[in-house]
């Protein structure tokens, strides 16, 4: 249900679990690691606890572990999927051929964090909008949203396949509905979802 001064409904999602979320010996691309069979079996979970909820749009990182994660939640509901290279991890940018890693400050992710905002609010006003992007980039995100200063030392939990939804609203602080809501992974994972 959309209240009156709602202008902006936004689920924040961290990919499902990717290889470089495990212990492995496999060799992979540790800039843009795949989801393992595990991961996909999150995303699936994570489609069936959305096909419910009404999205406009889908926003993803242009990562493997994002779109792969951000692809079920299309399929189930009919949204097509808009990539964002702002939303990519910290540290990861996208070179002339394929993601590279460099060095990114906090006050960098901060200043993505708030373009992406701002994009949001601009392009998506009135919507309710599905963000699929990566755990530490998450947590400039969150705090962007929620107006938490840069130098408050706050660390959200951000599980693969968690959801936070914040409702942005008219003239008044941003409301956080939920946070880190990985409810749809207890048939997956049973009791592990207790101590996550």
């Amino acid at each position: 249900m959309r209240n009156d001064d709602v202008i902006l409904q936004l689920y924040l999602i961290r990919h499902a679990e990717s290889m470089g979320n495990i212990e492995t010996e496999e060799p992979f691309d540790v800039m843009n690691p795949p989801l393992t069979d595990h991961g996909f079996l999150q995303a699936k979970a994570l489609s069936e606890r959305m096909k419910n909820v009404k999205i406009d749009s889908i926003i993803t990182s242009p990562l493997e572990r994002a779109i792969c994660t951000a692809i079920p939640i299309s399929e189930i509901s009919g949204v097509p999927i808009a990539f964002e290279p702002l939303l990519c991890e910290k540290d990861v940018c996208i070179g002339g051929k394929g993601f590279l890693h460099y060095d990114e400050s906090d006050s960098d992710c901060e200043i993505r964090a708030e373009k992406i905002i701002k994009m949001l609010l601009e392009k998506h006003k009135g919507q309710a909008v599905a963000v699929v992007t990566h755990g530490e980039f998450l947590q400039y995100l969150l705090r962007k949203a929620m107006n938490i200063p840069s130098d408050t030392e706050v660390r959200f939990c951000v599980y693969n396949t968690s959801v936070s939804k914040i409702n942005f609203r008219e003239g008044k602080s941003n409301k956080l509905a939920f946070q880190n809501d990985i409810s749809h992974l207890v048939s997956l994972d049973g009791d592990k979802t207790e101590w996550m």
